[in-house]
């Protein structure tokens, strides 16, 4: 890992702890919180969304079909092209993509978990590293988030690219983030 790398992951991880603390003291169903950012041919991404927005509710999953629901949505976001959409000129490969869930009391279930089920279900929480071979072809980003996840209304994004910081908020109106050239 070169250290721009590092670096990058250090600035995402901080964006992340940022957004994360501001979803936790001003959490608002309808409004994810996503961390991104682009530096040379990579493209990291954290998207914090409430369970509201994903499932329909944030309470412990009870039923054979909130458990299946909880299930399904974290196969979902595990996979970063059911929340963007970006151009396929830019040829995009995952690298890493991972999602959890974080409970009402900060504990995290992660999908792989076996008993991730009986947790309280407060957000649902998807990392993503994608390498590009040309990401310079990248003008927008389109979230298709909001096709799949009918309660969600909005995402507060910071970007971090050669261009400096930038707060965006995207809707379900206009799902697209334009970057700055």
């Amino acid at each position: 890992m070169t250290k721009r790398n590092v670096i990058l992951i250090l600035i995402l991880m901080t964006c992340s702890l940022g957004a994360s603390a501001t979803a936790q003291s001003t959490h608002v169903h309808g409004q994810g919180q996503v961390s991104m950012a682009i530096d040379q041919n990579l493209l990291s991404m954290t998207l914090e969304s409430p369970g509201a927005d994903i499932i329909g509710f944030e309470h412990e999953a009870r039923t054979a079909e909130e458990k299946a629901a909880v299930r399904e949505a974290l196969k979902q976001l595990s996979d970063p092209m059911f929340v963007i959409q970006l151009p396929e000129s830019a040829s995009c490969k995952v690298i890493q993509a991972s999602s959890e869930v974080a409970s009402e009391n900060g504990d995290e279930g992660h999908a792989d978990h076996e008993d991730h089920e009986s947790e309280a279900h407060g957000s649902f929480i998807a990392e993503y590293q994608l390498a590009c071979a040309n990401i310079a072809v990248i003008d927008f980003i389109t979230f298709v988030y909001f096709g799949h996840f009918r309660n969600a209304q909005s995402l507060m994004v910071v970007l971090i690219d050669k261009n400096g910081q930038h707060r965006h908020e995207i809707n379900r109106d206009i799902p697209i983030l334009f970057l700055e050239k």
